[in-house]
C-alpha cells in the first residue's frame, strides 16, 4: 500500500507541482489550501506525512502544526515544512525539516523516504 501525503499550500501551481513529484514516485496524496481545510481532512485521510507551507490564509502553518500536536492520533505523524517564509517558526520543534522554496525533488524525495522508513 503506498503512502499517503497531505500536501497543504495556499498556492495551487506549488500543490501541482508537489502532488506531482509525490504521484510520479508511487505515493497517495491528499491537497489542502490552508491550514483550517487541513485539519478537517488529517481526521479522514490518515496521513503518512504532511508537507506544510508556513504563510496562508485562514489558518497559517504555524497553527494548524500546533492544532495537529493536540489531535492525539495524529501528534506523531512527521511533518516537512515547505515555505519561502524566513527563519523557523518558535513554534515549530527542532526536529522538522525546512525546506526553502523552490524546493529540490530529489532533496524532497530524499527527506520524505528518510523520514517515512
Amino acid at each position: 500500500m503506498s503512502k499517503k501525503i497531505l500536501i497543504v499550500d495556499d498556492d495551487p501551481a506549488v500543490v501541482d507541482f508537489l502532488d506531482e513529484i509525490f504521484t510520479d514516485n508511487g505515493f497517495t496524496t491528499e491537497k489542502a489550501y490552508n491550514g483550517a481545510e487541513a485539519l478537517k481532512k488529517i481526521a479522514a485521510y490518515k496521513p503518512d506525512l504532511i508537507t506544510l507551507d508556513m504563510d496562508m490564509p485562514e489558518k497559517a502553518g504555524t497553527m494548524f502544526y500546533i492544532g495537529l500536536r493536540k489531535e492525539e492520533a495524529l501528534k506523531n505523524t512527521p511533518v516537512i515544512v515547505i515555505s519561502g517564509v524566513g527563519p523557523r517558526p518558535p513554534a515549530l520543534s527542532k526536529d522538522i525539516p525546512v525546506l526553502q522554496k523552490p524546493v529540490e525533488p530529489a532533496a524532497l524525495l530524499a527527506l520524505v523516504g528518510s523520514m517515512l522508513k
